[in-house]
């Protein structure tokens, strides 16, 4: 069994969201599923937040739009709390989606019900600012604060003793972020959750929590949560954010996550796996476009490849396996993944993510002067981090504002695609 928490020292963390499918997967009896799995392994093998898993990982984010409407166990019903964490992210982008069909007065409460009974921590149900995007005709920014604004005060004025909530940030560009911020950050509660087309605009919301700090509106806060995201190079930002202010608040009880639902969503749709952290060298630094996933996506029709020879990539659960125990199709006029190899794809790109992040994490803390295998926006931006929070130099953070930017601008020329 491997614990890959073990190493995390002072990360971020990264919460895989897992999806309905995977979670009730996982708690199936043997005769519920329509074929063995491989190795002689039960699905109780592949839950992760078990420390008796295939391998260990004890934290993880999900939705109340899955959570509320689940009837039979699942891995996040039937967690044990002392030794894992749960993030319940509140649907809010279900609900306007049309994923959730009831409405919103009603559907925030049971949101906010199943989050104190599961989780550690959660969202009130919030209005995500792209819904602007996908239903124009029904959403203008006024009323996503708005809705979000209400629905967060109905969760602190009814929430049971002991609930921790966070407030959600949202915005489509730094004018409605700033607007949003400036109605959201009178209400006190356990931290912030980041979301919008700004959220990882390390630029603008680092100068921005750094003022609520200063201001007296976020000194007490014990999380930040950044709604996904599941990039190698943001999570390392995200650790010099957390360690810069453990600093600057002079206490080390702040954690800063970060979720996305790639391992799910992707793997599952599109048999696409990571195989890696992509690592090059331009000059005497990482290139660019490195700290980022390297992919491979399987073919999606059977008989496309010999079934019987071993996985090609390694992972606790793809070193005991065949391809043809992810991929049984065996005809191109069927699935090349059946109901089996889709949540066994799902466990292996979740710990190929959280391997691949952990390495990140590592290689910037070699810290090489020269030769390093980090991008050089990535060490400016880690660098200008923790110089903004020991020195107060805005002037000098404002000269990184296009490193600090770099993994934002794909969120503005596609807003609508987050992982979430």
């Amino acid at each position: 069994m491997i614990a890959l928490h073990q190493r995390a020292n002072n990360y971020a963390r990264f919460l895989p969201a897992i999806n309905g499918t995977f979670a009730h997967f996982t708690r199936k009896p043997a005769s519920a599923h329509k074929r063995p799995l491989p190795a002689g392994l039960t699905a109780q093998q592949l839950n992760f937040l078990d420390p008796a898993g295939l391998f260990h990982y004890p934290w993880a984010l999900y939705t109340a739009a899955e959570g509320v409407y689940d009837t039979q166990p699942t891995m996040v019903s039937h967690r044990d709390p002392s030794t894992s964490f749960l993030l319940g992210d509140s649907g809010g982008f279900s609900v306007i989606s049309g994923a959730v069909k009831e409405a919103l007065q009603t559907f925030r409460e049971r949101s906010l019900r199943w989050i104190e009974i599961n989780c550690n921590l959660g969202l009130p149900v919030d209005v995500p600012t792209r819904a602007i995007d996908a239903q124009p005709n029904v959403w203008t920014f006024s009323k996503c604060l708005n809705a979000t604004l209400d629905n967060t005060d109905y969760a602190i004025a009814n929430a049971r003793a002991g609930t921790r909530l966070l407030a959600v940030y949202q915005g489509r560009n730094h004018r409605e972020a700033r607007v949003w911020a400036d109605e959201m950050k009178t209400r006190r509660m356990w931290g912030i959750a980041l979301g919008g087309h700004t959220r990882l605009d390390f630029w603008f919301w680092c100068k921005t929590i750094k003022t609520l700090i200063d201001d007296g509106y976020l000194d007490h806060i014990q999380h930040i949560h950044v709604l996904g995201t599941t990039e190698p190079g943001v999570a390392v930002l995200l650790t010099a954010l957390k360690r810069a202010l453990h600093g600057y608040l002079k206490r080390d009880d702040l954690e800063v996550t970060f979720d996305s639902s790639r391992a799910y969503r992707i793997a599952q749709a599109y048999g696409q796996v990571t195989l890696g952290l992509k690592l090059g060298m331009t000059g005497n630094s990482g290139s660019d476009n490195a700290f980022d996933f390297r992919s491979f996506s399987f073919p999606q029709r059977g008989a496309k490849l010999d079934r019987s020879i071993r996985f090609p990539f390694d992972s606790p659960l793809g070193r005991l396996c065949t391809l043809g125990d992810f991929m049984p199709g065996s005809s191109p006029a069927v699935p090349a993944f059946d109901s089996v190899g889709s949540n066994l794809l799902s466990h292996h790109e979740t710990y190929m993510e959280l391997s691949a992040i952990e390495q990140a994490n590592l290689l910037c803390d070699m810290n090489l002067s020269a030769g390093s295998l980090v991008p050089w926006h990535v060490q400016e931006g880690i660098r200008a981090i923790h110089h903004l929070f020991e020195t107060g130099n805005i002037s000098h953070f404002d000269n990184r504002k296009r490193q600090l930017q770099f993994y934002n601008k794909g969120l503005m020329c596609n807003a609508l695609d987050d992982f979430r």
